[in-house]
């Protein structure tokens, strides 16, 4: 194998250009610039840091990503990247846009069951009454499936007892179909209307009673009208 020195003899700037070719790879990357070319790239590989590099580099992009629509906040929220989803509400990520299901990140926090960032929503004041395309509030869906940690932190944040479902339901007629006995007193605790009667004539104790759930007939049981 030829040695360095005959290579370089056979030019002075063949010498040079290789010389000068492999210092230029042992460089490294500019810290600053983010690492992938999306910031919705960044969120799925869970790259905390280069979100971060995204939004200094662009503020816009804390709400524009590459996928119009489905927000950044709305992506991290259904990837369950806790840590990223905190970031982009610490930089004011728009809390009560909405996806092509009218989905806002407070209704995607019940999807993915993620307390610590309904916590935060709420903190910052996201709106919690607002309906997704199927006539829900995130409240409705926390009081199905049970949620009380979520249910807590929403009605806390002002989630209101009179707001209805598109079909004239309330979250304790939801919470009435399985939900725990917790979920029934909470929701009561907080003023909602055990007599509320739904479009389709059902009432949060018809509900329990439909579903064979006995925690919940009980203590429907003691304060519905008869």
């Amino acid at each position: 194998m030829p040695r360095l020195s005959t290579l370089c003899s056979i030019g002075l700037m063949l010498c040079i250009t290789w010389t000068v070719s492999a210092t230029t790879q042992e460089l490294p990357e500019d810290a600053s610039s983010p690492r992938y070319s999306t910031i919705d790239e960044a969120i799925a590989r869970g790259d905390a840091d280069d979100v971060k590099r995204h939004i200094k580099s662009n503020p816009d992009s804390v709400n524009q990503g590459k996928n119009p629509k489905l927000p950044p906040l709305h992506q991290a929220i259904l990837r369950k990247r806790t840590e990223i989803a905190l970031i982009l509400i610490k930089a004011d990520a728009n809390l009560n846009a909405r996806d092509s299901s009218k989905r806002t990140p407070l209704h995607l926090t019940t999807e993915r069951n993620l307390p610590e960032v309904t916590s935060a929503l709420v903190k910052k004041k996201a709106n919690t009454n607002l309906l997704d395309s199927i006539g829900w509030t995130p409240l409705h869906h926390a009081a199905a499936k049970d949620q009380i940690v979520i249910a807590k932190a929403l009605l806390k944040g002002g989630a209101d007892p009179n707001t209805l479902s598109e079909r004239g339901g309330t979250p304790l007629h939801e919470g009435a179909a399985s939900g725990s006995a917790e979920m029934i007193e909470l929701l009561l605790r907080y003023k909602f209307d055990p007599n509320v009667v739904s479009d389709n004539g059902d009432t949060a104790l018809s509900i329990a009673q439909e579903n064979g759930n006995t925690s919940a007939i009980q203590i429907l049981e003691s304060v519905t009208k008869k």
